[in-house]
């Protein structure tokens, strides 16, 4: 069967649009579920927030989406799928997630502007926002025994909070190839302002290496990362990111690991140049 690309993501995170791009650029075929829930959040007359709540006792909405997720592994046809659960229904996707920090998201939703997802100030959007992530998290756990915002679930992990549409298509087509050439691929692309920096001072001669190695194509030490939250820490290759910020690229290629960021302090970009 043809390979195929699901698309997941946090709220707001750009999926329609980037997915928009994608089935421009590679001549896929797109399938959404998120359509398919507003429209039954209308048919019923409920927001999209109150269809969550609703549907965690309401298994009967999911099982139909499921089993039109299932039946898409048996196409014979290049897709991009976006929805939270294809990755784990549709049978040989690539499994992509696109991630950006909470008040994007609502300040995105807003922008969006779909009737009954979002409030009327951002400070509300914002808490609508974690809420409806909090549903859907409880939700998928109850009815699959499944943590959809655990990332070690996806091969790719993008964030999205400063980057534009065509650099987030281009890194996932990009990626898409690697994973198609070694199913093994599990990488996190994530911009340097969103990145949480030991608060230590960094190593300068390593900062140098790293540097010189980006200028000249080099290889870079691995940047490893730790989530909790939605935030990420660097645990390993503190000059490695520093370097990818100083060139100003669009994103820090990195590893995501096991762990926990407590019991070490992390500051902002801005704070640790």
């Amino acid at each position: 069967m043809t390979d195929k690309i699901s698309l997941a993501g946090d709220l707001g995170s750009g999926k329609s649009t980037v997915s928009k791009l994608l089935i421009s650029r590679l001549g896929a075929e797109y399938y959404c579920t998120g359509a398919i829930v507003r429209s039954i959040a209308e048919r019923l007359g409920m927001t999209v927030v109150e269809l969550n709540v609703y549907m965690e006792t309401h298994p009967e909405i999911d099982t139909e989406i499921d089993d039109g997720l299932r039946a898409l592994g048996d196409e014979d046809k290049l897709m991009v799928i976006d929805s939270r659960m294809a990755w784990h229904f549709t049978k040989g996707t690539f499994p992509v997630y696109l991630s950006t920090d909470i008040e994007t998201s609502a300040l995105r939703i807003m922008g969006a502007n779909r009737a009954g997802e979002h409030a009327q100030t951002l400070e509300e959007t914002v808490s609508d926002t974690r809420k409806r992530r909090a549903s859907e998290k409880k939700r998928y756990m109850t009815q699959y025994g499944v943590d959809i915002m655990d990332l070690n679930n996806y091969a790719l992990v993008v964030d999205t909070t400063y980057a534009t549409p065509e650099e987030i298509a281009e890194c996932i087509i990009s990626a898409f190839s690697e994973w198609q050439a070694d199913r093994s691929y599990r990488r996190v692309f994530i911009s340097p302002e969103r990145l949480m920096y030991p608060d230590d001072e960094p190593d300068g001669a390593k900062l140098a290496e790293a540097s010189a190695a980006l200028e000249t194509g080099g290889t870079l030490p691995e940047v490893q990362v730790l989530e909790k939250d939605g935030e990420f820490f660097i645990a390993e290759g503190t000059e490695s990111a520093l370097a990818y910020a100083f060139d100003m690229r669009t994103f820090v290629p990195a590893r995501l690991i096991s762990g926990s960021p407590e019991g070490k302090k992390y500051v902002k970009m801005k704070n640790s140049l």
